[in-house]
């Protein structure tokens, strides 16, 4: 078992009474409009920094009174410019900024329909206070500008359809900036509060962000890991993801089934140099980190054996433990398979619920057979990255994803006027622009 990642995992759910990370208190943005309310939630593991200058910005009053300053139809509409406030600049809408520049957090997730992110300049750590939301998936923006955020009810994708169709001005002669609204009031943020998400009702079912599959391929549920240097047939119907590597404990890939009371079924892999160590100081090195959570009555090992496993070496663990969220107990089951190879050691955890633990054992197990490892993984310079799709949909409700047996709490999960497309070209830019 990968005690190191459980007890990270226990010790950070010990100190927010077993509540998930999406339901302990997780921020949302409120953007106040003529039409309505445009309800944001963050993404912090994706871009801490990102997050952490919008909301004290939006908490100081910074964004009101803004406007939409740039509206482009099925691209974008764009703002958090302060100059938008004064009609008198109009010229130089789209140059403001705080007084201060952040560096770029760019990472994986797509730039889809609702997505919220950071616009810039030619110099990647040039975003400040200006903004964009995605009015149509525009997936050429990924990893070259700053998501972090995301439209969460469906109120805001309407009122995100009703900025997008204001009518905007066209006529480079007429002292306004191209795509700026002509109905400035319609366009203008009256207010963003920063509120918590307890507070709000009606948010959507939308799941895990979509997010680029690098290193990868997907194909019929054959998925191959070529930086990793392994393979597995997918479940029929079940998700593959690559979360973001924020820590050395987060999962390398996870696959995710349909939700069954409140809850994903999960197979998670991590993959970890072995720098010399066998399988069984590997095991006993860790376990004692992991005695005074089992000791506190948080973790019941129900079984541990070493075996042989499709060639490998292997160390098998199963084991339960409940867990609080929303009112509800939640009694979660883990097996966890931890295979060496001469270079490796690879970690493959299934978890569920107890209750429904058996009904999908047998996708974990097809999952453990058809996987494969090559004993010399290709290096980063060698893969060329394809990028499939990968949506989960779990939904706000959701406990958690697994890797090792504890990290499945540790990440909390929760998923108009008709113009030309725009060019790869046409970018979201604050400041000098090049577009």
């Amino acid at each position: 078992m990968n005690f190191k990642i459980f007890v990270i995992t226990i010790v950070f759910l010990f100190f927010v009474s077993f509540i998930p990370l999406n339901f302990a208190d997780s921020k949302v943005a409120v953007v106040e409009t003529k039409f309505g309310n445009m309800l944001i939630e963050f993404f912090p593991a994706d871009a801490p920094k990102t997050v952490e200058n919008f909301i004290n910005l939006a908490e100081s009053g910074f964004y009101n009174g803004t406007k939409f300053h740039r509206i482009i139809p099925n691209f974008m509409i764009q703002g958090g410019d302060p100059l938008s406030k004064d009609v008198n600049l109009v010229q130089q809408w789209g140059t403001g900024s705080s007084g201060k520049t952040i560096d770029a957090e760019f990472n994986s997730i797509k730039h889809k329909r609702g997505i919220v992110s950071m616009a810039r300049s030619m110099d990647p750590n040039s975003a400040s206070s200006q903004f964009f939301i995605v009015h149509k998936d525009s997936t050429f923006l990924d990893k070259q500008y700053t998501v972090f955020g995301r439209l969460i009810t469906q109120e805001s994708y309407d009122v995100l359809d009703s900025i997008a169709s204001l009518e905007t001005n066209h006529n480079a002669t007429s002292g306004m900036p191209l795509d700026a609204p002509i109905d400035l009031n319609s366009a203008t943020i009256q207010n963003i509060k920063i509120k918590n998400l307890s507070e709000i009702s009606n948010t959507l079912n939308l799941g895990e962000p979509e997010r680029i599959i690098s290193y990868s391929t997907l194909n019929e549920g054959n998925y191959t890991n070529t930086l990793f240097g392994f393979s597995f047939q997918a479940p029929q119907g079940w998700s593959v993801q690559e979360p973001q590597k924020t820590q050395p404990e987060t999962p390398d890939v996870v696959v995710i089934g349909q939700q069954n009371d409140e809850f994903n079924p999960v197979i998670a892999f991590l993959v970890e140099d072995k720098n010399g160590t066998s399988l069984e100081q590997h095991v006993k090195d860790t376990r004692i980190n992991l005695q005074p959570i089992i000791d506190a009555g948080r973790l019941e090992i129900l079984s541990e054996e070493d075996k042989n496993i499709e060639g490998f070496n292997a160390h098998v663990t199963e084991a339960k433990g409940g867990f609080a969220a929303r009112d509800k107990i939640f009694i979660i089951k883990y097996k966890e398979i931890v295979l060496e190879n001469d270079n490796k050691f690879y970690t493959i955890t299934y978890t569920n619920q107890e209750k429904n633990f058996d009904s999908d054992l047998t996708a974990f197990n097809n999952v453990l057979e058809s996987f494969a490892t090559s004993f010399k993984p290709k290096t980063e310079s060698q893969v060329t990255d394809l990028s499939p799709k990968a949506d989960i949909g779990m939904n706000n409700t959701s406990i958690g994803i697994a890797v090792g047996i504890g990290a499945a709490i540790a990440i909390g999960v929760v998923v108009v006027v008709k113009r030309k497309k725009k060019s790869i070209n046409q970018k979201p830019d604050s400041g000098k622009s090049d577009s």
